[in-house]
């Protein structure tokens, strides 16, 4: 066989297997068409009830996870084209790279459900490896859970509500089996159809428990009096950001919107991730245009820089933080975020490889918080704040031992311009209000900034490239922690592994 022979072979076998995962992400925010994700699944689960040997199924499951990585996560690119970074050349290794790391993921849970028998047993394997691999990259290599199969519904706040009960990670295990039902269809007539019908129960029962616990739910808009937050957007180009020239009319531009019509009844002000490059708890001129930002007794919290210094005034280190400044200047508190972003805020290995650098302009690496807090400073209720990709790791974004009443987000969605990832970052933002039970408050530099209630409805929000400010009171939180707040990912853990039993045990045939 010819080169070009085994090219044409090769692209026969995989590129059908590719084209399926790529499928999968057209049910991913901000598409949301969910037969995606039946086409998608339901197409992978026929194909690997047909493969016999381990190799096929390692094979099924990679190029399946290389279409659905490379493209979920093609946004990435968008970091490497931004004028004057320099990176340009790179920005066809994201997909690339996306599309080999997620193929492993996929991979492991089809060369797992191939030991299984065919059909019914086989699709309850899969989707229980597969919750169990969307686990394993929220800490694996430090993490990365990015679009885990769940995220396909915030569309629908009815059934978000099991993340509740078990997470993210047990709601995309039951996403993943749903879908993967009508793949095992033989034929047409009524009884043949029974995969059919279970996927529609299913959906039937989870869907209830949504209606019922959403019955039970506040209005979104019974709000907590006093507690008026505007989440202010200056929507400023990543180009622009971390340039000299426009430091002080990136500030005025933060200021101006802070002051604008309806500031009178504003009680707290949320500026988005690293809003400006002044260093507000240091540079007098800075903080003093933040005072200008605050009514009498408001509150700021801001994303800013933030350094210590040894007793020369030498900088030791510098923190990618949320700091907290009252109306007269005084810093209340501060948060200095804990999980860093690879390449982003520090280089992993670097002594193996001095000649990477990071994407971000600072010349050395971040330093690390203390991690996941609940804060609380004067005038305003306990908070859990979070920076940027912070938002998207389950049962890691709330501290148990002290319950906030709220979260705040700060993020600089800006490096990926107008693309999916700021849609998908801002459904791991849902995703996490109804996990935990907890109302979130999202400030983006370019979007989607917004008011996200316990149960994941959105109450306000200003939409991806739009400059201005959304105005919003404070939802209050569910009266007790969630189950899955309470328990954390040991819930969707046991679910997926009670399925991978059930899917083991021993039956025996019916007898004619």
């Amino acid at each position: 066989m010819t080169i070009k022979e085994k090219l044409i072979f090769f692209a026969k076998k995989n590129l059908p297997v590719v084209g399926l995962g790529i499928s999968a992400v057209g049910a991913l925010p901000p598409y949301g068409f969910l037969p995606c994700a039946f086409l998608s699944f339901a197409g992978l689960i026929f194909l690997l009830n047909r493969t016999e040997t381990l190799k096929q199924a390692a094979s099924l499951g990679f190029w399946f996870g290389f279409g659905f990585f490379s493209v979920g996560l093609s946004w990435v690119s968008q970091a490497f084209l931004i004028d004057g970074m320099g990176f340009k050349a790179f920005a066809p290794l994201p997909p690339v790279g996306f599309g080999l790391w997620g193929g492993l993921f996929p991979m492991t849970a089809c060369m797992i459900a191939v030991r299984f028998p065919k059909g019914l047993r086989r699709l309850m394997a899969f989707s229980a490896v597969w919750g169990i691999m969307e686990w394993v990259r929220s800490w694996l290599l430090t993490g990365f859970p990015w679009n885990p199969i769940g995220s396909i519904w915030t569309p629908w706040p009815v059934m978000l509500q099991t993340a509740s009960l078990w997470g993210v990670f047990g709601l995309s295990t039951a996403t993943v089996f749903i879908t993967g039902l009508p793949g095992l269809i033989k034929g047409w007539k009524i009884k043949e159809l029974a995969p059919l019908w279970s996927a529609v129960v299913i959906i039937a029962v989870l869907t209830g428990y949504g209606f019922w616990r959403l019955k039970k739910a506040p209005d979104p808009q019974d709000v907590i009096n006093g507690v008026q937050i505007r989440l202010v957007q200056p929507n400023i180009p990543q180009g622009k950001k971390w340039r000299k020239d426009e430091a002080e009319q990136n500030l005025m531009k933060l200021v101006h919107l802070s002051r604008a019509e309806g500031a009178d009844k504003i009680s707290h002000v949320i500026w988005p991730e690293t809003a400006t490059q002044f260093l507000l708890l240091e540079d007098n001129f800075a903080r003093g245009m933040v005072t200008s930002a605050l009514l009498p007794d408001g509150i700021l919290f801001a994303g800013s820089l933030r350094t210590e210094r040894n007793q020369d005034g030498r900088l030791e280190k510098l923190f990618n933080s949320v700091v907290v400044i009252n109306d007269v200047g005084i810093e209340l508190g501060h948060y200095d975020k804990s999980h860093l972003v690879p390449f982003g805020e520090y280089v992993p290995l670097a002594k193996l490889f001095p000649f990477i650098r990071k994407v971000t302009p600072i010349p050395f690496d971040f330093g690390t918080g203390q991690g996941v807090r609940t804060k609380i400073f004067p005038r305003t209720l306990p908070v859990g704040l979070l920076v940027c990709y912070e938002v998207i790791f389950p049962g890691r974004v709330a501290e148990k031992e002290t319950r906030p009443y709220w979260l705040v987000n700060v993020t600089n969605d800006g490096w990926y311009g107008i693309s999916v990832g700021p849609y998908q970052h801002f459904a791991a933002a849902q995703m996490r209000a109804v996990e935990e039970g907890l109302p979130l408050a999202r400030s983006a530099n370019t979007g989607i900034s917004g008011m996200i209630d316990a149960y994941g409805r959105i109450t306000a929000s200003l939409d991806l490239g739009k400059e201005g400010f959304v105005d919003a009171g404070l939802p209050r939180r569910t009266d007790k922690a969630t189950f899955y707040g309470t328990y954390g990912n040991s819930v969707p853990l046991i679910f997926c592994l009670m399925l991978l039993i059930a899917a083991a045990l021993p039956y025996r045939k019916r007898s004619k």
